[in-house]
This record gives C-alpha cells, structure tokens and sequence, in this order.
C-alpha cells in the first residue's frame, strides 16, 4: 500500500491514539512478543466488523490486546468480544490495557489453551472470529472458528501465508 493510500485510509477511520502507542511501547520494554498486528491492520478489522454490524467477536490469541482494543471499539455498547490467551502474563497485560481503554465491559479475556477453551463454547454463536495465535493447530481454529460461527459471519485468520 502507497504512503498516500495508507494516509487516506488512516484519515477516513479511526487513528492509532495515545493509548495503543503506550501499549506498543510497554509491550516492546517488558519484553512481549513483537507480533502485534499493525494500525493499518487495526483499522481493516474495524472496518470489517462494522461492515457485519458485529456486536458479538471471539478472538483466539490476546497477546497485549492491541488488535483486540481495535475491535472491541468498533462493537456497539452492548457488544462483546471474548479473547482467549494462554499466558496468564499476557493475559494480565491485556486487561490492563482494556481497562484504561475504557473498554472493560465489552472485553473478556479468559486464560487457557485454545484447544480447551474451543470446545466450552460450543454452543455458542459469534458473529466474527478472529484467528491470531500459534499456527500450527490453525486447521483446528479454523474448524472451530466455523463451528461458532454464525451464517453469514466472518472468520478472520492471521499470517495464514506463514511456513
């Protein structure tokens, strides 16, 4: 994407603000994974949500809750996104950052593997699942991912072109 592109695009939605700049930030000096999704990215998964009118969102994958601050801003107010993290630190981080965003009665971010936390929600309906985790169970997200969904939702996967 052309610098001018990426311009537009940023100017027509919404910025990355102060608060994700200070997540990046904390994120690099305590020693997180550098594997955050970009602003653009942010941006597009907003822009994808809104697209679906998405009010309820799982995600696989936490990290720092960078990508999930971005969406849980596109959900109405009494939208949800559900964030599963295997790493309890991460998991703590992330909730940190959702709380000063604001964003705390729209965010739950529940510790566990993947592949356990999957199965407890069969049952339940999401209107997006985004997939941002290890890849190698991916073709198991995906399948779960397909399994929560709604008809008609949207499953989103991360780094799919990865080896």
């Amino acid at each position: 994407m052309s610098d001018r592109t990426g311009e537009y695009i940023a100017g027509l939605f919404a910025p990355e603000d102060e608060l994700l700049v200070s997540l990046r930030e904390e994120a690099d000096r305590t020693g997180l994974p550098p594997i955050a999704v970009s602003a653009d990215e942010g941006r597009l998964l907003q822009v994808l949500l809104t697209s679906i009118r998405a009010r309820r969102v799982l995600k696989v994958g936490t990290l720092g809750g960078y990508s999930a601050i971005w969406m849980a801003r596109a959900l109405p107010e009494d939208g949800e996104l559900l964030s599963i993290e295997i790493e309890p630190k991460h998991a703590e981080f992330a909730r940190r950052y959702v709380e000063r965003a604001g964003l705390a009665d729209r965010v739950e971010i529940r510790v566990g593997r993947a592949l356990e936390v999957l199965p407890s929600l069969d049952g339940e309906r999401f209107d997006a699942v985004f997939i941002d985790a290890d890849k190698e169970p991916m073709p198991t997200y995906f399948e779960w991912a397909l399994r929560l969904l709604r008809p008609g939702g949207l499953v989103i996967a991360d780094n799919t072109l990865w080896g």
